[in-house]
């Protein structure tokens, strides 16, 4: 028999519900003197002798409003002040003691949630950052969100969660650095555990590009994440960089060269760059020479894994930027032998904490491994794609009794054009194609690899026809028979891409089908062929309409329309590029 029925029927007791069931939010009957659920779970009843008042919560929500029109007005004075102090201060000048404190303040911790009262202060609305139709009047919101500093309030968390989602399954495959589960579960941390806000921002910003929905929040995230990696790198004397930074600053150098701002993009990757040497990231395998330690040991070997990938990230991305734009590498050529990390192993081994034995730079460039992973193949494909481009930016004038056997530029353009050939027919299985078609990994090395070759020997036949080298004509005719294969190459890669938007979101791709659409082009110009003029047709439509949202194919469709002009093509075909291409 219960202690209820042994005292006789419940009696009603005050009008309140007990503390336990108010605290677990759950109904309470309310019987004397214990109610049903205490009973039920042998807790401790304990009713309110009277209902509690309220006072004091008007006092509270004045002094509230009293410190939020404070600091509205601290936040005017210091405004109309900082105008002041700009147009009087000069380099070197005397300050203060008030002044001289106030400069010493630490920058604030990016790495922390805006304080509550800073918050008040500005005012923010996170229902500004949920996701939202992409409309042609959202400019007026999105505008709002770029203002809001470095102490807005972050996006929702079902927000982050979905963009970082969108970065992975979309975007990863271009920069495979970040551990995938490891960066997921970090989010979860306290905020001092959690990554920098400035790689956070920039992983969103990305996502961004590819949806629709989040497409109005593009340039918001990226200023944000640029304002959080400025001012990190301003905190103390510059020591708070990490890989997590390293990281940052290569992803804002795709986005903005995604959004064709060279310039830019060529200084955040130098920073990325440098934060990386600094760290040691091209010595973690420097087992004879020891050099002093500027990062913690890595707790596991995925963690070390991530080290070798962000270096090589960095370095690919050196490689091509360098090759397009013309501007010298950032890690020189000569350096390559100094370099004692190792190639970066499988996704797979990386994802699941796998320790797998990988092979340098060298040795695979000499053809010692021939199985080496699928970035390593990036890798390998962009170290070639580099010394093409480097070699057909080269001036050079042959002696007209000179042998072409003996010309040096023949001599590296045989070694590079063998190199090549070599690494197309000696593919690892993770990066053939069409089996791994839906991998954007192995599209891009194959692409980039044809691409390499069609301009390796395009420039040998444009300087043959300058006057700067001689070719004999059996040599003439082997360039011209190498460049038409390549590109009906890339044009049936083109054709088979699964996901062809997110594809051309990487720069290299797109001046890879121009090049392609070149060769086709000189062929219709000079043979006449109407499978060439199907062939340029289909990839300036391909390329017109991914110009709708994609600032670099938008560039080099209305650069190729302008070249079938130059060569008499109808122009009909052109038209349509400006119709469906907005101007720049």
């Amino acid at each position: 028999m219960d202690e209820q029925s042994s005292h006789g029927p419940p009696t009603k007791g005050p009008n309140l519900s007990c503390f336990g069931c108010r605290n677990k939010k759950s109904r309470c009957d309310r019987a004397w003197p214990r109610c049903g659920r205490c009973l039920r779970l042998g807790e401790l009843c304990v009713f309110p002798a009277s209902r509690q008042s309220q006072v004091g919560k008007r006092k509270k929500v004045r002094d509230l409003e009293a410190k939020v029109d404070q600091l509205e007005g601290q936040l005017k004075s210091l405004k109309s002040a900082g105008a002041q102090q700009s147009q009087q201060c000069q380099p070197g000048g005397d300050a203060t003691l008030s002044e001289r404190a106030e400069l010493a303040q630490p920058m604030p911790d990016t790495n922390q949630p805006p304080p509550f009262g800073l918050e008040l202060d500005l005012g923010v609305d996170n229902n500004s950052l949920e996701p939202r139709p992409h409309v042609g009047g959202s400019d007026s919101l999105a505008n709002e969100v770029i203002g809001l500093g470095l102490f807005e309030q972050l996006p929702s968390a079902q927000l982050i969660r979905d963009l970082t989602d969108i970065y992975f399954d979309r975007l990863h495959c271009a920069t495979p650095m970040l551990h995938r589960s490891r960066y997921t579960a970090s989010l979860y941390l306290p905020p001092h555990m959690r990554p920098p806000m400035c790689l956070q921002y920039a992983v969103m910003a990305l996502a961004t590009t590819t949806d629709d929905t989040h497409r109005h929040l593009t340039t918001p995230f990226y200023l944000r994440a640029r304002a959080y990696a400025e001012a990190d790198e301003m905190r103390g004397r510059g020591e708070h960089v990490t890989l997590a930074h390293a990281q940052c600053w290569n992803l804002v150098a795709n986005f903005e060269a995604q959004h064709l701002n060279f310039p830019r993009s060529s200084t955040s990757l130098s920073l990325s760059i440098r934060i990386a040497q600094m760290l040691n990231l091209h010595r973690l395998d420097n087992k004879g020479h020891p050099t002093r330690q500027t990062i913690m040991p890595a707790k596991d070997w995925s963690e070390l894994e991530e080290r070798r990938r962000t270096w090589w990230v960095l370095f690919c991305a050196d490689r091509l930027a360098s090759g397009v734009t013309g501007w010298p590498a950032l890690i020189n050529e000569r350096d390559v032998g100094s370099i004692l990390t190792l190639l970066p192993a499988s996704e797979e081994a990386f994802m699941n904490n796998l320790e797998e034995r990988t092979s340098s730079l060298t040795s695979s460039l000499r053809q010692q491994d021939p199985e080496y992973s699928s970035l390593a193949g990036r890798v390998l494909a962009s170290c070639l794609f580099h010394r093409t481009l480097e070699l057909t930016s080269e001036s050079f004038t042959q002696e007209a009794s000179q042998d072409i056997q003996a010309s040096p530029y023949w001599k590296r353009q045989t070694a590079i054009d063998n190199d090549l050939v070599t690494m197309l027919m000696f593919l690892p299985s993770s990066l053939q194609l069409p089996r791994n078609v839906r991998s954007l990994n192995a599209v891009f090395v194959n692409v980039i690899a044809h691409a390499a070759v069609i301009c390796l020997h395009r420039a040998g036949l444009g300087k043959s026809r300058a006057g700067h080298l001689k070719l004999p004509d059996y040599a003439i005719r082997q360039s011209q028979d190498r460049l038409l294969p390549a590109a009906e190459e890339v044009l049936n890669i083109v054709r088979m891409i699964t996901d062809i938007r997110v594809a051309f979101k990487n720069p290299l791709m797109v001046f890879s089908v121009y090049m392609a659409a070149l060769v086709f082009l000189d062929d219709f110009a000079t043979e006449h062929g109407s499978q060439s003029e199907s062939n340029l047709e289909f990839l300036l439509k391909i390329m017109a309409t991914l110009g709708t949202t994609n600032p670099v194919t938008r560039s080099l469709a209305i650069q190729l329309a302008m070249d079938m002009e130059k060569s008499g093509f109808d122009s009909s075909v052109t038209e349509r590029v400006y119709i469906f291409t907005p101007s720049l």
